[in-house]
């Protein structure tokens, strides 16, 4: 806004963000602005920027304990630190409120506020978004209304208030307009904004000022461990033993040579229809060339590499989440983002979160949540679905998304994102109710419509 320097539109960027290939924690789509990474500073004086990163996550070194119960003590101990940090309130009033799935993390952050607060006779808010339809048809063996599940673990801890958030006053195309009025940039989640930005909504109208989440669980708390680090049988009675030879190789083979393979193997056309990209724009930019060529895109070659945020410096983290709290006056706080959760949590030997007998996974929070969540959200395996009912709503809203496409044939984003593709797309999206269906409301429409309309204020 104060336009120190000319501002231009980083084209990878905008490129990564409509194939899923996430950009790296510095860049920002505003060349050359930069974001200043996670677990880094930065100094300034009258002469110089200097940016050092000052925690390594990746150099941590694995814990050895003498029992699997003596990990799952130690993280029950720095989980609850972590969750009771984070409920103090600059003036000691208000409740604190929570986002709660039917998923391990939140249901985890939430039960342990829960437990905390109770000692001070206070309660937890938690919103839970709920669908406005059956979600059967689209999600295909998961679950797409998480409110049996939050309702369990509210109805278990106590003390606990939930609301239901519908989002039946925001549309998905209103929601991608307001969110990039918030962020000014493109956004992967364009798919989940119409509950996102009513949920925190509602959390603020409650009068909330804190608002408690669980994003960063799947790499640390919640992680699912990898079953290259069990026993060798183990390994082969899970994924059998051809899915096995061809993980080991691509594990082992020199990165040179796995990235000459994946392009010799690479259908261009099948990539570009994954998303909306536009073809041209793609090719332009030798996409598929640099993507296999990043680092970050190779395959993982220890169980440590498999987890999201293994590299913070390379990760944006929960900003979005930040921006939408500063939009609507609330405090985000994630205690499974915690420096030292995370630390420990990188330090348990990956075989811990996985039991050789059952096979089930996540067991480091499973066992550390007995008696704090019921059986059927901490045993649970099947996965949550979010806006899993975003076909019927799009449907719903059938005018709004046909004004979008047309905003983007008519201006700069036809040289970016592919229109003709995406209104392809969007028929099937009205006459079909498959998982196929919704996959693509989610990775082709949503996100490329979002991309595009960024586009057409960006070059306005």
């Amino acid at each position: 806004a104060l336009r120190l320097s000319p501002v231009k539109m980083d084209e990878l960027y905008l490129a990564q963000v409509l194939t899923s290939w996430v950009p790296d924690g510095i860049r920002t789509i505003h060349s050359p602005i930069r974001r200043l990474p996670p677990a880094h500073h930065l100094t300034v004086t009258s002469d110089r920027i200097d940016i050092q990163q000052y925690w390594y996550l990746k150099k941590t070194r694995e814990l050895q304990l003498p029992k699997r119960e003596d990990y799952v003590e130690v993280f029950r101990e720095l989980f609850d630190a972590a969750v009771k940090a984070r409920l103090r309130t600059t003036d000691g009033l208000g409740r604190i409120a929570s986002t709660l799935s039917g998923g391990l993390d939140s249901s985890s952050v939430t039960a342990t506020a829960a437990k905390f607060l109770a000692d001070e006779g206070k309660r937890v808010a938690a919103y839970t978004s709920v669908p406005l339809s059956d979600t059967t048809c689209y999600v295909k063996g998961r679950f797409g209304d998480e409110f049996p599940l939050a309702e369990a673990t509210a109805l278990f801890a106590g003390n606990v208030d939930i609301t239901t958030v519908d989002a039946s006053a925001c549309t998905p195309i209103q929601a991608i307009r307001k969110m990039l009025q918030i962020t000014n940039q493109p956004e992967h989640a364009a798919a989940n904004f119409f509950w996102m930005l009513e949920l925190w909504k509602a959390a603020r109208a409650d009068g909330n000022k804190v608002l408690l989440l669980g994003q960063f669980g799947n790499a640390g708390v919640s992680w699912t461990g990898d079953v290259f680090s069990q026993a060798l049988l183990f390994q082969l009675r899970q994924i059998g033993w051809k899915n096995w030879l061809k993980e080991t190789v691509k594990r082992n083979l020199p990165p040179a040579i796995m990235t000459a393979w994946r392009l010799h193997r690479a259908n261009t056309h099948q990539q570009y229809r994954s998303s909306a990209i536009n073809p041209a724009f793609a090719d332009r930019l030798h996409l598929l060339e640099q993507r296999y060529n990043d680092p970050d895109k190779q395959p993982a070659r220890t169980a440590l590499e498999l987890r999201p945020f293994f590299r913070p410096e390379r990760s944006a983290g929960g900003a979005v989440h930040a921006e939408l709290g500063a939009a609507f006056g609330l405090d985000v706080r994630d205690p499974t983002a915690d420096a030292r959760v995370l630390a420990f949590t990188f330090s348990v030997p990956d075989h811990i979160f996985m039991d050789p007998q059952t096979g089930m996974d996540r067991m480091l929070i499973r066992e550390a949540m007995k008696g704090r969540l019921p059986d059927e959200v901490r045993l649970n395996r099947k996965r949550g679905r979010q806006a899993g009912d975003l076909v019927p709503r799009l449907r719903a809203s059938a005018s709004e998304v046909e004004a979008a496409l047309n905003e983007l044939a008519r201006g700069p984003a036809a040289e970016y994102v592919d229109v003709p593709y995406m209104r392809q797309v969007w028929q099937m999206i009205q006459t079909e109710d498959t998982p196929e269906a919704f996959h693509k409301s989610i990775t082709i429409l949503t996100r490329g419509i979002m991309a595009g309309l960024f586009v057409n204020d960006f070059y306005a």
